[in-house]
């Protein structure tokens, strides 16, 4: 499997987040949408090509863009026919993930989390810190 690098222009100035959730992706970007009043909407997926396996797999996307407080949300999903964007054994527990870019003085990271743990859905959400991993994933955001 080939390498790739994730593509974050500035690490100091985006957070990471893991999720561990059933619902599927639709409908936990509507309850992400409704929890933090934000407006995620659904874009073209994230294509990865596996050479080993001669297979396109893809990812799907949703993007909020706050264009007041310059924040971007990426919401996509870890897995295509049971295959992981993220090859670490603690990120292929993460069925989601949600990328937060841009102006963080307008982010409140402490209200935001809040805000998503009152998700009875999702069972977990995690900070994940992007210096520490060790296989990363190209994503074209």
């Amino acid at each position: 499997m080939k390498k790739f690098s994730l593509n974050i222009d500035n690490e100091e100035e985006s957070f990471f987040y893991g999720l561990i959730c059933n619902e599927n992706n639709s409908r936990l970007a509507w309850l992400i949408n409704h929890a933090i009043a934000i407006d995620l909407a659904k874009e073209n997926s994230i294509e990865w090509y596996n050479d080993l396996e001669n297979e396109n797999y893809y990812f799907d996307k949703f993007v909020y863009i706050d264009e007041l407080n310059h924040l971007t949300y990426t919401f996509f999903s870890n897995y295509d026919d049971n295959v992981s964007l993220f090859t670490e054994l603690k990120l292929r527990a993460m069925k989601y993930f949600i990328l937060i870019e841009g102006g963080l003085t307008f982010f409140d990271e402490k209200l935001f989390l809040k805000k998503m743990k009152r998700i009875n859905e999702i069972q977990l959400i995690s900070k994940i810190d992007q210096k520490r991993l060790k296989h990363k994933v190209n994503l074209i955001l």
